[in-house]
């Protein structure tokens, strides 16, 4: 199966040259090719022939729902995270479900059906290839909240941690520190739920480094060697950029964003986020604005995009989303971002030179 994609020059709000690949989202960057997808259909481009093939396509009941891109983002019916990772093993996260590629078929099969929730934020393994994620769904009712676990590449689950009946509401991501080999929780969202944690122990115990209100809810961390960066999610105040340090845990903070921050990505030393347009009588700004820093403490705004005419709560919130990059730092020409709910760009990616970025 063989689709071309169509191109086009696209200025960026900075007066940087950007590119917009029209109806794909990159989920993957690699030093010589992408992997995107299309509904729950993955393609392939080869950087240096550039040309795209048939990769992949996920096996689910929801795959017809998947073609046409409102019905995408009426009935979240999307492919929102691909995972390849150390050991060769890739992954993907969708409605309902973690999916495996499966050698055999060359297709995603379902590995965890995910029973609360439409599913979780990020998958995150460990240096001995344990596997986790956290529970993500409203829990209106303040149930417990699970982590589970696999050991033995997605064949099967078993639970790793629980956080108590009304200890939080759900978790917002967990991600490998390359420099610690910790493995850091975050989870939210309201008084005492929000917590920057971490386990040393494959989750036998969890320590709590922050606890508290908005100021620590956060859905993404940025590992350097003397510090950590987050920056907040929340509808309720002005968000911010901050870091800790790592021996002091004394934070600061960096820039005001203008909304909340879900979505981000690094490359080395290279960091990317994106402020989200949700509901908020604080939060007011109507674009989607993406960040970026190459050190980890000096960031500027590179670009926005305006929310399309469509209601956010029916048809998502306006964003800027990011692939996961499997390249070394000094491998990486462009930046790739994708677009949901955004005017002219909703559901393509967009790119931009790196070398123009740093001027």
């Amino acid at each position: 199966m063989f689709k071309q994609y169509k191109t086009k020059i696209l200025k960026l709000n900075n007066n940087i040259d950007g590119q917009l690949l029209q109806n794909i989202r990159i989920l993957e960057v690699n030093s010589d090719y992408l992997i995107g997808v299309d509904g729950y259909y993955f393609y392939k481009f080869d950087l240096k022939t550039k040309e795209w093939s048939f990769f992949s396509k996920i096996e689910s009941k929801y795959t017809p729902f998947a073609k046409y891109s409102l019905i995408r983002r009426l009935f979240r019916v999307e492919v929102t995270k691909l995972y390849s990772f150390a050991n060769g093993e890739m992954f993907c996260i969708a409605k309902k479900g973690i999916f495996r590629f499966d050698k055999k078929s060359g297709n995603f099969k379902k590995c965890f059906h995910v029973k609360r929730g439409s599913r979780p934020l990020s998958l995150c393994q460990d240096k001995n290839g344990t596997i986790y994620f956290g529970e993500y769904f409203a829990n209106v009712d303040k149930k417990p909240v699970h982590i589970y676990r696999s050991n033995n590449n997605g064949y099967s689950w078993d639970i790793a941690y629980t956080f108590a009946e009304k200890e939080i509401n759900h978790i917002h991501g967990i991600y490998l520190d390359k420099y610690s080999d910790k493995i850091w929780i975050l989870t939210g969202d309201r008084d005492q739920e929000c917590i920057i944690g971490y386990t040393e122990n494959g989750f036998k115990s969890l320590k709590i480094v922050f606890r508290g209100g908005q100021e620590y809810r956060t859905c993404g961390l940025f590992f350097y060697p003397d510090f950590i960066v987050f920056a907040t999610d929340s509808q309720y105040i002005k968000n911010k950029i901050k870091y800790f340090d790592r021996k002091n845990l004394r934070i600061s903070e960096l820039n005001e964003i203008q909304g909340s921050c879900i979505h981000t990505a690094q490359c080395g030393d290279i960091s990317f986020m994106s402020t989200t347009i949700e509901p908020s009588a604080i939060n007011l700004d109507q674009n989607s604005y993406l960040w970026i820093s190459f050190n980890g403490k000096k960031w500027r705004q590179m670009t926005y995009f305006k929310k399309d005419f469509l209601p956010k709560t029916l048809f998502q919130f306006g964003s800027i989303r990011f692939p996961n990059y499997q390249l070394e730092q000094s491998e990486l020409r462009k930046l790739y971002f994708t677009a949901r709910a955004l005017q002219k760009v909703d559901g393509s990616t967009i790119t931009a030179d790196i070398k123009h970025l740093q001027k």
